[in-house]
């Protein structure tokens, strides 16, 4: 992937957009923190000097795992996974 292809702004929206939904649910279950953890670990690297377009690709394809996995509990928490796959899907240049 070159680094033209990743959008780092949507990125970062998605992050911020997404932590505010997983601020909202009020559950506590596994795959919430899960999620949780990825966007916080994402969060980081896009905060910091030397956010590497492959960290952030890999974090993205991590959070999109973890909704493919868990969409029928994060449905359950308020929490849409098909708007937020697609919106990675998307700024990974693979849909």
């Amino acid at each position: 992937m070159s680094n033209k292809e990743l959008d780092v702004e949507a990125a970062r929206k998605l992050v911020d957009d997404l932590s505010r939904q997983l601020a909202e649910a009020e559950k506590k279950g596994p795959k919430l923190n899960e999620l949780r953890a990825e966007v916080e670990t994402l969060r980081d690297i896009l905060s910091g000097p030397n956010a590497q377009h492959s960290w952030i690709a890999e974090r993205l394809a991590a959070i999109e795992r973890v909704f493919e996995h868990a969409a029928v509990e994060l449905l359950a928490d308020g929490i849409k996974a098909g708007a937020y796959l697609a919106e990675i899907g998307r700024i990974l240049g693979a849909r």
